[in-house]
């Protein structure tokens, strides 16, 4: 009977010292969450200017915390027809009309995003002030140069730029893109005159992306459309490596075929 009570009471006082470790490893877990919500509050996104401008300006964008705008890869929904520079300290997005827009920063090494909702209201006095769009010379060639990262070799985008200048040095391209299965789809329309500029000519040049992280060993198509020509390649990832196959010497052409 003696060695009966014994066991019980050794067995209350385990069952007491599980019950005193779970609190506390749930007061850490709830320390940690604490601080992991009090970082996310400090990460936010917001409007360095007014959200009311004239079309063909743009808004301007920053992180908080001291985030870099530049180590992040910044998306805009809907993205028709809209602009982004980014900087150092901004993010510049040129917004095509008013309307109600979801700006994303995306941080590439980690995939963490970060949004922000906001209505634009761009206005039109005198409807003097309204970008222009342009045709391609038909003997321009577009240059692409693939740009990846030594801490986020999944995050690849392309430098375009012109061989032959246009109205204004602040010009930039009206694209369109799509991904079908494995397939990056590029169609490069117009060259866009900002609306008054009265600057010197100069190239076309703007960042390009893809958008979403590029897996390693998988070969991807890519297929670009310009001055009404079609344009097929593929590139494939290996580990911090890229190799593309584009078989163009005019038209659209890659500055280099390796990273």
């Amino acid at each position: 009977m003696v060695m009966k009570q014994g066991k019980l009471v050794i067995g209350m006082i385990l069952l007491a010292l599980i019950q005193l470790v779970a609190c506390e490893r749930n007061d850490l877990d709830s320390d940690n969450s604490a601080d992991k919500i009090e970082t996310s509050k400090l990460e936010e996104i917001k409007v360095a200017s007014n959200t009311s401008i004239e079309k063909g300006k743009p808004i301007l964008f920053v992180l908080q915390n001291g985030l870099s705008p530049i180590n992040f890869q910044w998306k805009v929904s809907p993205a028709q027809n809209v602009r982004i520079a980014k900087s150092d300290t901004t993010a510049a997005i040129y917004f095509p009309q008013s309307g109600n827009y979801t700006v994303t920063a995306l941080d590439s090494i980690s995939q963490d995003s970060i949004s922000f909702t906001v209505d634009i209201v761009i206005t039109d006095p005198g409807n003097t002030n309204i970008d222009k769009q342009q045709d391609f010379d038909l003997d321009d060639v577009i240059s692409l140069t693939p740009i990846t990262f030594a801490d986020s070799t999944f995050h690849l985008e392309f430098y375009a730029e012109t061989k032959n200048t246009y109205q204004c040095t602040d010009n930039y391209l009206f694209f369109s893109r799509d991904k079908v299965e494995d397939t990056f789809v590029y169609d490069f329309r117009k060259v866009v005159i900002r609306a008054g500029c009265t600057t010197e000519k100069g190239k076309l040049k703007q960042y390009i992306y893809t958008n979403e992280p590029i897996v390693d060993g998988k070969n991807y198509n890519l297929e670009i459309t310009f001055n009404g020509k079609n344009y097929k390649g593929s590139f494939t990832r290996n580990g911090g490596n890229y190799q593309f196959t584009w078989p163009y010497d005019d038209g659209v052409i890659f500055t280099t075929k390796t990273l």
